[in-house]
Formats: C-alpha cells, structure tokens, sequence
C-alpha cells in the first residue's frame, strides 16, 4: 500500500509548526539551503501559488507552501529525500534555540516508506553535522534530542 505522502507531510509540518517555522522560511538561511540544492525556483513557485489562495493567510500561507514543496521533492528525487530532508533540519535546527527531534525525521522517513538503510543514513547524517556544526565556534548551533 502506498503511503499517502500528501498527509504525511502535512503531520510533519504540524510537528515543526510547534518552532518558528514561518520565520525560519523567511530567512537567509532558507533561502541558501534552496540555491545549494536548485530548489530556490520550485520554493517561489508553490509560494506564489500558496499566496494567491484567498483561503490561505498568516502561517498558513508558508505552511502550505512547505508542504507543496516536500512532496514535490518527494516525487521528483525520491532517492535524495531523506537525506535532503534532514539538510533542511539541520539548517533550520540553526535558526533556532530549541532541540528538534530525529525521532520525528525517522518516523515521518518510515511513514513515507522509506527502509531502514536510508533512515538510518539520514539520521547519521544528521547527527554528524550537528555534532559538527556544535563542535565548531560562532553563529548557528544545532541542537536534537
């Protein structure tokens, strides 16, 4: 049975919803993560799209983007997804002071159908670059539980 991955990222971004999300898509660092993966064109387009439903407004605006643009990297490189996906965290997980789960990476991984061999490389990419990123000095630490 396919997963239906239009809801399971939905859920995804319901959990990530609970840190500053809208403003993390806002940033800088948003913005670099797009250019250094050739997603920035594809995250104007589901943006400008979410923007021009008069039923979306506030939060929800980005929020619906966001999950536009998952699923279209998730049926467009499938192979890259969740690796792809944990370089999104790790480059949120800098924007903000508070510890982002890996176990939600791994579920939402699983949900999606991906097999434990491609998991456990997302989140021992993961770990890697947030023990990287904290064992260096300046800005932006990442931080996960």
């Amino acid at each position: 049975m396919q997963p239906d991955t239009e809801k399971i990222i939905r859920g995804m971004i319901a959990w990530l919803s609970a840190f500053p999300l809208e403003e993390y898509l806002s940033s800088e660092s948003f913005l670099r993560f797009c250019g250094e993966h050739d997603l920035g064109d594809t995250w104007r387009e589901y943006l400008e799209v979410s923007e021009d439903r008069p039923d979306l407004y506030g939060n929800a605006v980005k929020e619906h983007a966001l999950g536009k643009f998952l699923v279209h990297i998730f049926h467009e490189r499938a192979e890259e997804f969740p690796v792809l996906l944990a370089r999104l965290l790790i480059s949120f997980s800098q924007e903000i002071s508070l510890e982002i789960p890996q176990a939600g990476l791994k579920e939402d991984l699983q949900r999606l159908g991906y097999s434990r061999k491609e998991m456990d490389h997302a989140i021992a990419y993961f770990k890697a670059e947030v023990k990287k990123r904290r064992s260096s000095p300046g800005p932006g630490h990442c931080r996960i539980r």
